[in-house]
């Protein structure tokens, strides 16, 4: 008995179905859902097998309302409002009823600024064609009833302040809440910045036939500053009469002072202060200036002291070197660094770098007690600052040179660029490669990375900037951003400062157009928001002087209020060697 009634419990099977009697004129939705508010009828069978078993009583039945958005940005979510060509950025977004029944949304915007009270103006409207000019306001935050399948554009637009309130942009975004409050979505988040002409706010001056070869430098906070007359490689050591901060009008430092003069002088190389010392190449030579009698111009003790390597070795005078422990250390031509005190007086040299590796072909950089440099094979070398051995190398390229170091903020990464198209994020420890990113031109600056967040920025020719974590390798939010138009450029020259009284960080950039002719220049500066790269001050050709060739120097003065960023022009078409200070942002 019981085998039997296994047998009949294994087929015997009872299932059940809901017929719906839809009418054949009922409405639906353009995604097929029925109208809300449709009633049929709506019945329940149960069947054994094929044979129907049992049915149901008919039930009227009405389709409730389901609350269903789709939302699309049609817009850039970032903009900049340039003076003079647009006056304001709208941002657009396309809001469907993609739900079963006329609905409606509660919209409303949030927006922030690095400085208080906020100074640009932000408006939340709707309109039917996606039009500002045909939009209208939202009650209350409630947007237009909207029947299903249909849609209908809410649009953002940001005023800038007038151009004489500084800005760093602002940063909204566009919620939207439903009619049942079962769900509040960001539909979008957007940033504005302005951009806006600015004009260089105080320079020294050379005099108008000489020509500025080095950098200048800073010294008690004063100025000092070299130009020369090519004619007769005489050069004037100039100075200013104030510390820069001191600055009152148009004249930097609010006087120039002459120093000595020194004959048949003509510097060239890097440019280094240290202690009372200027480090500067003479020829193919390093030389010292005692700074305080290159000030005098009427005293007769030497100025200028030559500074003696080993016997054989010359300075690498194109390697920028790196003051460390209050020593300066230079590369030189066998490979070594070397050290030299504050008075010039040598002090000893690094071990050499295998000659496989190739000459340095980068800056010396350095983290805690390692120096850093690249070679002209691909080499990535280690040295210790302190004993001068060569700790670890890694080759980073077999067929190409590294050109620029980086130490990243709190030397948590070594960025390198390596050729013409490629940056890499390295491991100081283990010179391990974090990440690489290869870009589709060529690179035309030096990396730069900022100290105050792991951020490092470099230009391509085209006059874009990338900024990119120095820690993870990817882009920063609205990264690659083109900041010169469609200008070409040579060459360029990168530096972060920021304000000890601002949240934000500004990147400068200098750069050389592309003229086409090697004999023909003209500089090009920017000063760009780091975290919104669409509000930046824009340089004019003609407050940079027209046919102007800057020195691939940015320098800052500090990090205050009163405190500039320091640009230095060899010399432009109608004007000797300058330097230009632009305050910072």
């Amino acid at each position: 008995m019981n085998r039997v009634w296994g047998l009949l419990c294994a087929t015997l099977s009872i299932w059940g179905v809901s017929i719906a009697d839809v009418p054949d004129n009922a409405v639906r939705t353009p995604n097929g859902m029925l109208l809300a508010g449709t009633t049929f009828q709506l019945q329940a069978t149960a069947s054994i097998g094929n044979r129907l078993a049992a049915i149901s009583d008919g039930a009227q039945v009405r389709v409730g309302q389901v609350v269903r958005w789709k939302w699309q940005v049609e817009s850039p979510v970032g903009q900049s409002v340039v003076s003079g060509v647009n006056s304001e950025a709208i941002f657009r977004v396309r809001i469907t009823n993609d739900g079963n029944g006329w609905d409606r949304l509660r919209l409303n915007l949030a927006s922030v600024e690095t400085v208080e009270p906020p100074t640009w103006t932000v408006e939340l409207r709707e309109s039917a064609t996606g039009v500002w000019q045909s939009s209208s306001a939202l009650p209350n935050g409630l947007g237009s009833p909207i029947d299903p399948g249909g849609d209908i554009f809410y649009l953002m637009r940001m005023r800038p302040p007038g151009s004489s309130t500084p800005t760093d942009g602002a940063w909204a975004q566009m919620r939207a809440t439903t009619s049942d409050n079962s769900f509040e979505a960001v539909l979008g988040e957007f940033v504005a910045g302005a951009v806006r002409g600015a004009n260089v706010a105080a320079r020294a001056s050379c005099w108008s036939q000489h020509t500025q070869f080095v950098a200048p430098i800073l010294y008690d906070g004063r100025l000092l500053w070299m130009g020369t007359d090519p004619n007769t490689n005489n050069t004037v050591v100039f100075y200013t009469r104030d510390a820069l901060r001191a600055t009152t009008g148009g004249g930097l430092g609010n006087e120039r002072l002459t120093g000595r003069t020194l004959r048949n002088f003509r510097p060239t190389g890097f440019s280094v202060a240290l202690g009372n010392s200027w480090f500067v190449g003479s020829g193919n030579q390093l030389v010292r200036l005692a700074i305080t009698e290159a000030q005098n111009a009427t005293a007769t003790t030497p100025v200028v002291f030559p500074v003696e390597f080993p016997s054989g070795v010359a300075p690498r005078l194109d390697v920028e070197p790196v003051v460390f422990n209050r020593r300066l250390y230079v590369a030189g031509s066998d490979g070594r660094l070397h050290a030299f005190r504050e008075d010039g007086q040598w002090l000893g040299y690094s071990a050499a770098i295998p000659a496989r590796y190739g000459a340095i072909s980068t800056n010396i950089a350095h983290i805690g007690r390692m120096f850093y440099v690249g070679t002209q094979n691909g080499w990535l070398v280690q040295i210790d600052a302190l004993t001068g051995s060569l700790r670890t190398a890694r080759r980073l390229s077999p067929v190409q040179p590294v050109h620029s170091l980086a130490p990243t903020a709190l030397g948590r990464a070594l960025v390198v660029r390596v050729g013409n198209r490629t940056v890499l994020g390295v491991n100081p420890n283990q010179l391990s490669v974090l990440w690489q990113r290869t870009v589709n031109e060529d690179i035309v600056s030096p990396v730069s990375a900022s100290p105050h967040q792991e951020v490092a920025a470099f230009l391509t020719q085209s006059g874009v900037l990338h900024a990119i974590h120095t820690r993870m390798g990817v882009s920063l939010g609205h990264y690659p951003q083109s900041i010169f138009g469609d200008q070409a450029i040579r060459r360029a020259t990168i530096g972060f400062a920021r304000r000890e009284d601002r949240k934000t960080t500004y990147v400068y950039v200098l750069a050389q157009r592309d003229t086409g002719d090697e004999n023909q220049h003209q500089a090009l500066f920017r000063a760009v928001t780091l975290e919104n790269p669409y509000n930046r001050l824009e340089f004019g050709e003609q407050t940079l002087h027209i046919g102007s060739e800057y020195l691939p120097v940015v320098g800052f003065t500090g990090s205050t209020v009163r405190d500039y960023c320091l640009i230095a022009s060899r010399r432009a078409d109608a004007n000797g060697g300058t330097v230009a200070a632009i305050p910072l942002r």
